[in-house]
């Protein structure tokens, strides 16, 4: 005789939030700007004509993560953890940062796991 048994839901963590920044001279344009807390994927795609790099710094001015340089035409890769709270994040490459290459986003809350 065949009893069927419930099992119960495993709470599933959310997938990491995804960011794609394309960085040009001398200039980011990221995918978005606010995202949970939890993981993060970020893709830096080089499609200017210079070396670029992108360095997340912390709430407290902690660099938190950066994907090294990453060569025109090339694809750069971040994975890391965020909390809640507001991050900057630049090129660290000679004098871009001054140029433009700078700016913020936000990590919200938490997604509930299902």
């Amino acid at each position: 005789m065949f009893v069927p048994v419930a099992i119960p839901p495993h709470a599933v963590a959310p997938p990491p939030a995804r960011v794609l920044v394309f960085a040009d001279e001398f200039f980011f344009n990221a995918s978005r700007r606010t995202m949970p807390a939890g993981r993060l994927r970020l893709q830096l795609k080089n499609i200017g004509e210079d070396d670029h790099d992108f360095r997340i710094i912390g709430p407290r001015g902690t660099a938190r993560a950066e994907t090294g340089i990453v060569k025109p035409g090339k694809l750069g890769e971040i994975r890391t953890t965020l909390a809640r709270g507001r991050y900057t994040y630049l090129c660290t490459v000679a004098d871009h940062a001054a140029l433009g290459m700078r700016g913020s986003f936000t990590v919200t809350r938490k997604k509930a796991a299902r």
